[in-house]
């Protein structure tokens, strides 16, 4: 007899020899058992996954002579083929009339779906049912698929259709509706292992996990690829199949250099990194390849740096995963996103140009330096608490009102001796100068401030003294919050709206990072002062009249454009630093 190769030799005879697609198999056989057969199947999916195979499965469990097996009770239908019968053995072998295998690539065009059309009315020439079965149907033309539409939607009650192909976008909706719709899936590396290791014990072949494992890598999903792959390696590096020649045979990267080049990619080693990329290139290896390597064992690293109960998912080795777990807690998610975002870039460069190792250099160079990051929220409450820290150093006396963030040189140094920050740190002339201007002087009414200093909070004291209190609600403010103090409040105007309400007007380029509660933290500044409660409303931007002077109206405010008031916002002495501290842009302003 002559040789089989394994892809052939190890084809499913059963439905139950078929890996990894058992929610059709199970369809499948229901629909035979019950007899409520479809005239028209669609199979999809990638290549290698068992379409032909299944559609070969079906036409022998449909025609088979022996349907039936003997229980203790009664005969039931298995739903499976016999492999016995005559009908069995002449599809298994291909020598069947009543099971028609068309190629759609090579039989594309009209003439051959109208000689399909006319045969299809003769009735079998042995068995029960006429299988056509149209391999990569998507590459028939659209006449041809137009000549197909009638004969598929009423065919003879003879006749089964099924259609396989790899590209199910391309099906025209008018068939694609007359079939029942099958997906065939990727099948996973523990569902493809214990395949291989069958061929392999059968075959005298010795190859351990490890091995198995790569060669389940590296078909990419496709049970087909994995046979033809693992007889490869055989006919090349022989029965006795290690880590080392497979790794060899297939052109990928040493194990221990691997190691090494990842290792000095995780500990930040550049000269490293670098000098062992150029080992991996002596020595003959496919970088492309390589880099696919890397981008797994990443992949692998962030989802045990995620949670390490996801090892299941893991395609490395299960020997390395006690390894890999104590890595995953060195790196952070964010890190290690960000190379596999920098290596899959360096993939598609790869593809596109060329000049493998010199992508590969640029892409480890681009890992060196990533930083670790931190969130925003957490800098701004950094920089409220330096301010605080600052405020708190100076005497009571000397105590200034300043922008909400001060010189961004002084900043930059605190932020560096604190936290790293990603972005680029700049320092401006122009906001250093506004920085060191020289403070305007706060005054202070003794009275007030004997009174704030008294423990009776009972006594009601009059808008009269707005001034002066006003100066003492802002020193209440400024222990609970001193940005808001340094910013939107400093250069805001009070208007007394009767008894029971006072409008603070603030400049049109403040913001309030939360304005509910910078309203509720002014209005129970006020009540603690005065000794009752007030109405205090946020006005933006208005132009009015303080409390005693008699001017004749109030300015209404002048329109801007967006583009003004960006202009107006980065030029904003408040604002400037902070977008040269974090070398950032206003996008929009509202």
């Amino acid at each position: 007899m002559s040789y089989e190769v394994f892809a052939q030799k190890w084809r499913p005879q059963y439905f139950r020899d078929v890996v990894g697609q058992t929610h059709v198999t199970a369809t499948l056989q229901n629909q035979i058992r019950s007899e409520r057969l479809g005239h028209a199947y669609l199979f999809w999916g990638p290549r290698g996954t068992g379409k032909t195979t299944v559609a070969r499965l079906f036409a022998k469990a449909v025609n088979c002579l022996n349907p039936t097996q003997e229980t203790e009770f009664e005969q039931v239908i298995t739903g499976e083929p016999c492999n016995e019968c005559d009908a069995c053995k002449d599809i298994t072998q291909g020598s069947s009339f009543d099971v028609i295998e068309m190629d759609a690539a090579s039989n594309r065009g009209i003439d051959t779906i109208r000689d399909l059309r006319e045969n299809v009315k003769l009735s079998p020439a042995a068995y029960k049912y006429k299988i056509y079965i149209i391999d990569e149907v998507h590459m028939l033309t659209t006449e041809g698929f137009n000549a197909l539409l009638k004969t598929l939607e009423e065919p003879p009650s003879h006749v089964i259709f099924i259609m396989a192909t790899t590209e199910h976008g391309q099906i025209p909706k008018t068939i694609a509706s007359r079939c029942q719709d099958f997906d065939f899936r990727y099948l996973t590396p523990e569902q493809i292992i214990p395949r291989l290791q069958l061929i392999a014990d059968d075959e005298d072949i010795s190859a351990d996990d490890d091995v198995l494992a790569l060669i389940a890598r590296q078909s990419e999903g496709c049970l087909r690829d994995a046979e033809n792959l693992l007889e490869r390696l055989v006919s090349s590096a022989g029965k006795e199949l290690t880590l080392a020649n497979v790794e060899e045979t297939l052109g990928l990267g040493s194990n221990l250099l691997l190691h090494e080049l990842t290792a000095a990619i995780e500990e930040r080693n550049l000269a490293v990194g670098l000098a062992t990329l150029n080992k991996l290139s002596k020595q003959g290896m496919d970088l492309a390849q390589c880099l696919h390597q890397l981008i797994a064992y990443f992949r692998d690293l962030r989802l045990l740096a995620i949670d390490s109960q996801l090892d299941e998912l893991i395609q490395n080795p299960k020997s390395e995963l006690s390894v890999l777990k104590e890595k995953a807690q060195q790196i952070s998610v964010e890190r290690l996103s960000r190379i596999i975002k920098i290596l899959m870039h360096t993939n598609r460069e790869i593809k596109e140009y060329g000049f493998a190792q010199l992508q590969l250099e640029s892409a480890i160079i681009q890992i060196n330096a990533i930083k670790e990051t931190i969130q925003l929220d957490e800098i701004i409450n950094k920089l409220i608490a330096i301010e605080q820290k600052m405020d708190s150093s100076e005497t009571e006396s000397a105590r200034t009102p300043k922008p909400a963030f001060p010189n961004s040189n002084r900043i930059s140094e605190t932020l560096e001796s604190n936290f790293e920050v990603k972005s680029p740190i700049h320092s401006s002339q122009e906001s250093e100068a506004s920085s060191q201007a020289p403070p305007k002087p706060v005054t202070e009414n003794s009275e007030s401030v004997s009174n704030t200093e008294q423990p009776d909070q009972t006594a009601v004291r009059s808008l009269d003294e707005l001034p002066a209190i006003w100066e003492e609600v802002k020193s209440q403010l400024k222990e609970i919050s001193p940005s808001l103090v340094h910013g939107a409040l400093k250069d805001a105007v009070l208007n007394v709206q009767g008894e029971d309400q006072i409008n603070i007007i603030y400049p049109a380029g403040a913001f309030f990072l939360n304005y509910n509660e910078a309203t509720a933290d002014i209005t129970k500044a006020f009540k603690d002062i005065l000794g009752k409660p007030i109405q205090i409303e946020l006005v933006k931007g208005e132009v009015v009249t303080q409390q005693g002077e008699n001017t004749e109206s109030v300015e209404e405010e002048i329109k801007t454009t967006p583009m003004m008031r960006r202009q107006q916002a980065e030029e904003d002495e408040q604002i400037r630093p902070v977008l040269e501290l974090f070398d950032a842009r206003i996008l929009e302003t509202q």
